[in-house]
């Protein structure tokens, strides 16, 4: 997802595509029979700048202008700095005020380093069409929930990702395919499709303003002073109004990012309320997507493979181990 510091769009799943040719390194140019295998990383919830702004000859940050960089408040103002703000919504006090362009997050004034959890933007649907803003991708500051930190990027250069790019290919021209995170980028990566939820409780639908937004809140500040305020909460409208599921949304049977519960059955979701009708008919909706996508053998292959995981928890408890930091 390339970062609002270059004319391309923000994809909430990293442009990063390693095409690994196992074992025919030698292959020429066009001669596209020698491939065997090709394995495509989607990193979630970075955009390419942000992790490979700096690579060298990359379309990254240094070809960027300022027009390209210039972040706007809500009313179209240009911003006079940045702010970040925390998980509340408030200043984050381990950033300054910082001049209204891209900065380094692991250098001063900031100073904070890669392998330790900062921050998350949000990088839902309706937020994103706002911060692209019909391409000028002015709007990334005003519209996240960590302000001005859409704007910061790393040095990569001691990242493992970063080696594996010097070796095989970086795309550093990469387009999502659909407004917003790897949720919806995913399915578009495989079908080119949106899931269809046309009976989604009003709870999980966007509300919207006329012309189209998200209605902010009466007290929403100035991105010069806080984060905005929407009466859509959490990812910010999992279904549009219309029934199309754009943001996360987990399925009430498996494979599904809802674990079964102990003594429940293991192929359901373990919340009692992920198996109510309306949920079960987006689950089927969606599952009809995979199959068709990638056959139903590989689909049936990806739900036994689930079932199996989910049989072995119950019967053998383990502990959680902490995700190791891919930067380290």
């Amino acid at each position: 997802m390339p970062f609002p510091s270059l004319p391309r769009p923000w994809a909430a799943a990293v442009g990063l595509c390693l095409t690994l040719l196992a074992g025919q390194q030698s292959a020429t140019a066009g001669d596209l029979t020698r491939i065997e295998t090709i394995v495509v990383l989607y990193p979630e919830n970075r955009s390419f700048d942000h992790l490979y702004g700096l690579f060298p000859g990359a379309n990254g940050i240094g070809n960027a202008s300022r027009e390209q960089t210039t972040q706007r408040d809500h009313d179209g103002e240009v911003l006079p700095y940045l702010r970040v703000w925390d998980s509340h919504g408030n200043s984050d006090p381990r950033f300054p005020e910082l001049a209204n362009a891209p900065f380094r997050i692991d250098a001063p004034p900031v100073s904070l380093s890669a392998d330790k959890i900062l921050l998350s933007p949000i990088h839902a649907y309706y937020h994103n069409i706002e911060q692209i803003n019909g391409g000028r991708n002015d709007m990334f500051a005003a519209m996240s929930t960590v302000g001005g930190y859409t704007m910061g990027y790393f040095d990569g250069s001691q990242m493992k990702l970063w080696r594996w790019a010097k070796e095989f290919t970086l795309a550093d021209n990469f387009f999502m395919g659909a407004f917003g995170g790897s949720y919806l980028n995913h399915q578009y990566l495989i079908c080119a499709c949106t899931p269809v939820f046309k009976d989604a409780p009003p709870s999980m639908r966007a509300r919207l303003d006329a012309h189209g937004r998200l209605e902010k809140r009466p007290d929403s500040p100035s991105a010069r002073e806080g984060a905005v305020k929407t009466y859509t909460g959490g990812l910010g409208g999992q279904v549009t109004p219309d029934g199309f599921s754009v943001n996360t949304t987990q399925p009430p049977y498996q494979p599904s990012g809802i674990p079964p519960a102990e003594e429940g059955a293991f192929g359901l979701g373990g919340r009692q309320r992920h198996r109510t009708p309306w949920a079960a008919t987006a689950a089927a909706n969606e599952q009809d997507h995979w199959r068709r996508a990638i056959g139903q053998g590989h689909y049936l292959g990806l739900v036994c493979g689930r079932l199996e995981r989910g049989r072995r928890r119950r019967q053998a408890p383990v502990q959680r181990e902490k995700k190791r930091n891919l930067y380290t």
